[in-house]
């Protein structure tokens, strides 16, 4: 006995988890890495508390501390780190810890390759804002006052500023060379400057002004900078073709080579193209025949927008129209010899959430167009450019392709390649999905292409090819980092067209993730091929790479595992940096785990469970399902304790600390039936984990919000296995969600069902009865189970009117129901009190009906 009683007092148990505290966890956020690898910084998020911002070294232990947080940036040397905060900017020498209070600031920015800070400050009274150079090696400072703009050049290497005075305005253009910095006037004039641009180059600048020349028109100037300054003027008064134009205040492009400037040009007033043609003012002209409708096109200003796009060679005076009423889109290819030109509307009236379009490719030089593709697929990046314009890229029919723009010929890259290169992302073939195509390797001018799992390069001719991965055979899909691999810059205007540039020579960061929900980040080069640089059956994310050397940061977590903040070396052991809730090991906690069930087809799928903080073996616990689609993620997500929203409304940490099993089934779908699947998956998931001895039968609830708050309360509509319920934002009536707008898009809301989320698959009028049969309001009579619905008064998403709908019904026919509305709010509820309120009454709902709690007095009648 006496021996044994050392041992007893060496047993510690594990604090129980309450809300009081919850104040003592954080969020890593916003980490950084010094391009020479040898600083971190990070900032520690609390809900209950204020921020901290933290600094601290990859290779020892110093560490700099700032209380409230901030934003911070490393200068190019890892000599010293700029942090702004509420208006004011400090610099902290990273080797003593000196701080220097450069005091209240309006902005800032490096430049000169991060040598020097341009500071903007307030200035005196009605006279702009004062711009400071300061030198961050030497601490020397160059000042301008009273300006009224600015402008760096791409280069960063000259300034063009724009002061006021006395009614009188002067561009300014100010050299950042070695020589002694000189200001230089361009221009003066009574007139502002307006849309002022450099050109790619930074040797040219572009601008619209009025001048006594052009009265109440604009007139559009270039100018090309040299030893000599080049001035070039286009009349913004003459005519433009048949129709009377002049210029408008628009977009200006400079080509890269200070060729051509593109310009805009609209109707001059008084004329009748110049006139808005709304059908007058009392009344809103509907027709079902409009290839968009009216709140549609009201959204896109479609009504005023007469403006389209001309080129101008200043050199030769010569302009020539790209955009018209027919294609008024126009895109310059990166050398500016060509356009792509598109009216987003050609093929409407669709119901897709995008339409396909159709794409023509115009010589500006001759003004001569052709046909590129017709009905070419825009939901994501479908079209993409290279880095000299020589190749446009494009998906169709399941094949990614290149149109050779010199060869004026199409090249299939992939109808030989046995692989997959899309999936159906929400079941229909006319809605496949590229796995995508993030762009080029700049040193073998190869194009880069995924499928399912692997990377490959193909040449433009399609001759060659390569796999440089090997995800297939191992089960892991491996794509390229964007924030972390070495991806050169372009001067291209349009990035949502221009593909990614990449470095196959030095390199690439791939992110890895596996089908057994593993994941990390891996080195590629021509050279050694594939490494890890760190692959575990954790969630790994967030990698930054130091930018001159082989140092690595990423985020690492699991359910049980807080995040932590870890630092690689290369071929050297990972170094945790941060692990700011380690002391998450003393509480009591949940844990999570894959379980598997067959959907309705019979085929195994798999879900998320989290565990019961303190699980016993043997014991039924309650538990709570939350429904949406695919939810096998969640298994290695961290969520710190809160009353706020982390993961989601309902916290599987809070819920499992106080005893409850938290269910995320997968859930398979098919088409027409999308209610119908929900129902099949989730009993699958419920009944497999009651099978299982873990969960109490009588003691099962039922959250969704948004998608999921369809499918709660259609579920609930089918059986009554769940004891109470709880439904977010939900679509509860399908024909009339079918037949409303959107307020966010204007666009009627088919695409939803058509070719979307809701998978309907056709028009309520070709499957009408299906319409009706995955209503939940069609089936409220059915609905036993008491239900708690929220919703914000202004969701722009799903119209709040949707859970009225149903409390409604409900009400009508007497059932238990509780509808919380959120006035000020929308799909999402943002405001922090109101958050608060939300995820309180969420767990006071669920303890009563499935812990025996005493109802709260707001669960029976209306709170005075």
């Amino acid at each position: 006995m006496l021996a044994t009683c050392p041992l007893w007092g060496q047993v510690t148990s594990k604090k129980s988890l309450t809300p009081k505290d919850y104040h003592r966890w954080s969020t890593l956020f916003l980490p950084q890495i010094s391009d020479d690898g040898q600083w971190a910084s990070y900032t520690k998020q609390y809900d209950y508390g204020e921020d901290t911002l933290f600094i601290r070294s990859t290779k020892g232990d110093a560490q700099y501390v700032h209380p409230g947080g901030g934003q911070l940036e490393f200068t190019p040397d890892g000599i010293k780190a700029v942090i702004s905060k509420e208006g004011a900017l400090q610099l902290q020498n990273l080797g003593n810890g000196d701080v220097e209070d450069i005091g209240p600031i309006l902005g800032h920015e490096m430049v000169l390759n991060g040598t020097w800070l341009l500071i903007k400050k307030m200035g005196a009274e009605n006279s702009g804002y004062n711009l400071e150079f300061r030198s961050l090696k030497t601490g020397m400072t160059f000042n301008l006052m009273g300006v009224d703009s600015h402008l760096i050049s791409p280069k960063g290497d000259k300034l063009l500023y724009i002061t006021k005075e006395k009614g009188t305005y002067a561009l300014q253009l100010l050299d950042l060379g070695p020589s002694k910095w000189e200001p230089v006037e361009l221009r003066e004039s009574v007139f502002p400057f307006q849309r002022l641009v450099w050109g790619p180059s930074g040797n040219s600048v572009a601008f619209l002004q009025k001048d006594g020349e052009t009265n109440e028109g604009l007139g559009l100037y270039f100018l090309i900078i040299g030893s000599k300054m080049n001035w070039f003027r286009l009349d913004g008064e003459q005519s433009f073709g048949k129709v009377e134009l002049q210029l408008a205040n628009y977009r200006l492009l400079v080509a890269p080579d200070d060729s051509k400037v593109l310009f805009g040009l609209e109707p001059q007033k008084g004329t009748p193209e110049s006139k808005v043609l709304t059908n007058g003012e009392i009344v809103e002209l509907w027709h079902a025949q409009d290839p968009l409708i009216y709140p549609r096109r009201q959204l896109l200003r479609l009504f005023q927008d007469k403006t389209r796009v001309w080129a101008w060679w200043p050199r030769t005076q010569k302009t020539s129209q790209l955009s018209t009423p027919e294609h008024p889109n126009a895109i310059p290819l990166p050398g500016f010899d060509h356009a792509l030109v598109y009216n987003p509307w050609d093929n409407e009236p669709q119901f897709k959430r995008d339409a396909d379009m159709d794409f023509y490719l115009k010589e500006l030089a001759t003004g001569k167009q052709q046909l590129l593709q017709e009905k070419l697929p825009y939901w994501g990046k479908y079209v993409g450019m290279s880095e000299d314009g020589n190749y446009l890229k494009y998906f169709k029919n399941g094949d990614w392709w290149v149109y050779h723009v010199k060869k004026g010929i199409h090249v299939n890259l992939t109808e030989n390649l046995q692989t997959d290169w899309s999936f159906l992302d929400y079941g229909r073939k006319e809605d496949e999905v590229p796995y995508g195509s993030p762009g080029w390797d700049k040193e073998g001018n190869m194009i880069l292409v995924y499928d399912r799992y692997d990377i490959w390069q193909i040449s433009p001719d399609g001759k060659r090819h390569k796999r440089l991965t090997r995800g297939k055979e191992k089960s892991i899909q491996y794509r390229i980092d964007r924030n972390a691999s070495f991806e050169h810059d372009n001067t291209h205007y349009f990035s949502n067209f221009m593909d990614g540039i990449f470095d196959g020579g030095e390199g690439l960061i791939l992110k890895g993730s596996g089908d057994d929900l593993g994941s990390g980040y891996f080195f590629w080069n021509k050279k050694k091929g594939l490494q890890t640089l760190v692959y575990k059956p954790k969630r790994i994310y967030g990698l930054k790479k130091a930018k001159d050397t082989q140092d690595y940061m990423y985020l690492e977590e699991t359910f049980e595992e807080p995040t932590r903040l870890v630092h690689l070396k290369m071929g050297q052991n990972p170094k945790t940096l941060a692990d700011p809730n380690a002391f998450q090991s003393k509480y009591e906690w949940g844990r999570s785990s894959l379980i598997g069930y067959k959907n309705k087809e019979g085929e195994e799928i798999e879900g998320v469970l989290v565990y019961p903080a303190g699980y016993e073996p043997g014991k039924k616990y309650p538990m709570v399902v939350h429904i949406y689609e695919q939810q096998r993620y969640r298994l290695h997500r961290s969520v710190i304790p809160t009353e706020y929203i982390k993961a989601d409304y309902l916290n599987p940490s809070v819920f499992a600390a106080e005893g409850y099993f938290v269910l995320y089934p997968d859930i398979d779908y098919e088409i027409g039936k999308p209610g119908e699947s929900a129902l099949a998956c989730v009993l699958s998931s419920v009944n497999k984990v009651v099978d299982m001895g873990l969960a109490d039968p009588e003691r099962i609830g039922l959250y969704g919000a948004s998608f999921g708050g369809f499918e709660t309360t259609y579920i609930i509509s089918q059986t009554d296995i769940f004891a109470t319920a709880i439904a977010g934002v939900a679509i509860t009536d399908l024909v009339s969600s079918y037949l409303s707008i959107g307020e966010a898009r204007g666009l009627d809301e088919a695409w939803r069902y058509e070719h979307h989320q809701l998978r309907m698959g056709d028009s309520f009028k070709d499957n009408f009865q299906n319409f009706i049969e995955n209503s939940p309001v069609y089936q409220a009579h059915s609905i036993n189970t008491p239900l708690l619905g929220w919703v914000g008064k202004d969701d722009r998403n799903v119209h709040w009117t949707q859970s009225v709908e149903l409390y409604l019904a409900l009400r009508r026919l007497k059932k238990d129901h509780v509808l919380l509305v959120y006035p000020g709010e929308k799909h999402a509820i943002r405001d922090i009190e109101k958050q608060k309120d939300l995820t309180r009454r969420i767990k006071e709902w669920m303890d009563h009906y499935l812990k025996g709690h005493r109802k709260k007095e707001w669960m029976v009648k209306e709170q005075q």
